[in-house]
């Protein structure tokens, strides 16, 4: 049974993980941001929103930007 994907704010490492079911969670991770920096639209809307590379979490918008560039998961 497939899961709706919900638009939300979610751990890194969860969305990644939603990305990248089979993958283990730093590679998923990886995968995840090596996407999001080949997608300089998305990298230039985050920033706009003020997005933090360290923060351990993606707020809901930034969720937004990111299936917007990438798709839902």
């Amino acid at each position: 049974m497939c899961m709706e994907f919900k638009v939300k704010a979610y751990m890194k490492l969860e969305l990644a993980a939603l990305y990248s079911p089979h993958s283990q969670d730093a590679t998923a991770l990886q995968n995840l941001y090596r996407w999001m920096k080949r997608c300089k639209p998305l990298m230039e809307e985050l920033y706009a929103l003020g997005y933090n590379k360290y923060r351990h979490s993606f707020l809901k918008q930034e969720v937004e930007i990111i299936v917007k560039y990438l798709g839902e998961p």
